[in-house]
C-alpha cells in the first residue's frame, strides 16, 4: 500500500459531510447544469446514508484526504459503472458478476491550493489498494484531455472510447465526446485486446 503524502490522512467520508464532499467536487468541471449539480448532491446525500462493507458505503467508496488539522483537501468517489445498467445486452446475472469485478472512479478532486503535493496520487493509490484487496479486477474512469498525463503516469491506459469484450455479449462500448476514458487492470487476468479495430478490455468476466 502506498503511504499517504506527509501530514495527510485518507479516511472515509461520513454521512454529515456530504456538503463538504460536494464542495470539493466542484473544483473540477463535471460539465453539469445547475439542476444536474443539485441532483448529484442529492445522490451523494443518499449514498452516504448507507455505511458498511464491502467499501465505505456498500459498493460505493467515498474518501477524503485531510490535513493534520482535519481540513478535507481532496475527495474521491468510486462506484458501480453506469454503462452496465444502460446496455440491455448485459443481463442481470452478468451485472451481478461485473459488480464484483469492476468499479468506476466517478470523481477525484483536489483543492487548488493543495495541488502539486502528491495528494491526488495518494488518494488514487488508496482507492486502487482498497479495490485490489477486495478482489476487484479493474477500475475505469472518465477524464478531460488535459488530465491524461496524470492518469497514464499512474498506470492507466487512456482511450477516446471505452470498449470491453464481455462474453457472450461481445464488444460493449461507451462514448462521450466531452471526455476520454481510462482503465487500470488490478489483476493479471485483465488485459487489452483488439476487437473490430478498437482496443478493448478483456478478462472482466470469467
Amino acid at each position: 500500500m502506498t503511504a499517504p503524502t506527509s501530514g495527510i490522512t485518507i479516511r472515509p467520508v461520513r454521512a454529515f459531510e456530504a456538503d463538504e464532499f460536494h464542495r470539493l467536487t466542484l473544483h473540477i468541471d463535471l460539465k453539469l447544469t445547475a439542476d444536474q449539480k443539485l441532483r448529484v448532491l442529492d445522490d451523494i446525500h443518499m449514498a452516504l446514508q448507507h455505511e458498511g462493507e464491502p467499501f465505505s458505503h456498500g459498493l460505493h467508496h467515498f474518501l477524503f484526504a485531510e490535513t493534520s488539522d482535519g481540513t478535507p483537501v481532496a475527495a474521491v468517489h468510486t462506484g458501480p459503472p453506469l454503462w452496465m445498467f444502460r446496455n440491455p445486452s448485459i443481463l442481470p446475472h452478468m451485472q451481478s458478476s461485473l459488480l464484483r469485478r469492476i468499479s468506476n472512479i466517478d470523481t477525484i478532486a483536489v483543492d487548488p491550493a493543495y495541488r502539486g503535493q502528491g495528494i491526488g496520487r495518494s488518494i488514487l493509490s488508496r482507492v486502487e489498494d482498497d479495490f485490489r484487496n477486495a478482489g476487484y479486477a479493474a477500475l475505469t474512469l472518465r477524464h478531460e484531455q488535459d488530465k491524461k498525463y496524470f492518469f497514464t503516469r499512474n498506470g492507466y491506459t487512456s482511450f477516446p472510447r471505452l470498449a470491453m469484450n464481455l462474453p457472450p455479449v461481445g464488444l460493449v462500448t461507451e462514448t462521450d465526446r466531452a471526455w476520454k476514458f481510462a482503465v487500470k487492470p488490478l489483476t493479471n487476468d485483465v488485459a487489452f485486446t483488439t476487437v473490430r479495430g478498437l482496443t478493448a478490455v478483456t478478462g472482466l468476466l470469467h
